[in-house]
């Protein structure tokens, strides 16, 4: 899954081409020029250890029933990206340490927890606004298909040492019955 253009280090990104060229080589993730420049990737960023960028506001909403027959017939070579929250980070170099974001209520309350290999370069992850296993209780009067309930929540990325928190608001579709 790696390649010889999966890292890149701060001293290499010195315009906004060598950055825009990061996005399409980066990682075979084919980040987008789109994304890195609203993203606002720098060598600044590029030159720290690791970096959690920010989190759009999301609206939670179910794909209605049919939905996903009526795609038409046609081949196609890639899926399109997961509901949810996708959380994006910047890894300088691998050490070791894999990546964690812990997902919190503006309370403080855990309601998701998230890994990937400390890969370096960059990495997207996806919550599906749902707690995760290690944080629910599992009895039988909630729907674990339910999402949570609207809100502002904190994603902290965790990377050795390092803790980068960023907030976000979740909103609902009119007509979901949350958790």
């Amino acid at each position: 899954m790696s390649d010889s253009k999966s890292s890149c280090d701060a001293e290499s990104l010195n315009s906004a081409t060598d950055i825009e060229s990061v996005a399409q080589t980066g990682n075979g993730r084919r980040l987008t020029k789109v994304l890195l420049k609203r993203r606002e990737f720098t060598p600044e960023i590029a030159a720290k250890s690791a970096h959690l960028f920010s989190v759009r506001s999301i609206t939670g909403a179910y794909l209605q029933p049919g939905f996903v027959d009526c795609n038409g017939k046609g081949v196609y070579r890639g899926a399109n990206p997961p509901e949810g929250a996708l959380l994006t980070v910047w890894i300088k170099e691998f050490n070791g340490d894999e990546i964690k974001i812990e997902i919190t209520k503006v309370t403080g309350q855990p309601v998701a927890n998230l890994k990937a290999p400390g890969a370096p370069g960059f990495t997207r992850l996806n919550w599906d606004l749902r707690p995760t296993k290690d944080v629910s209780i599992e009895y039988g009067g909630d729907d674990p298909k339910r999402l949570l309930p609207a809100g502002d929540y904190t994603a902290e990325l965790s990377f050795g040492s390092l803790k980068i928190k960023q907030n976000f608001h979740l909103n609902l579709a009119e007509g979901i019955t949350p958790r």
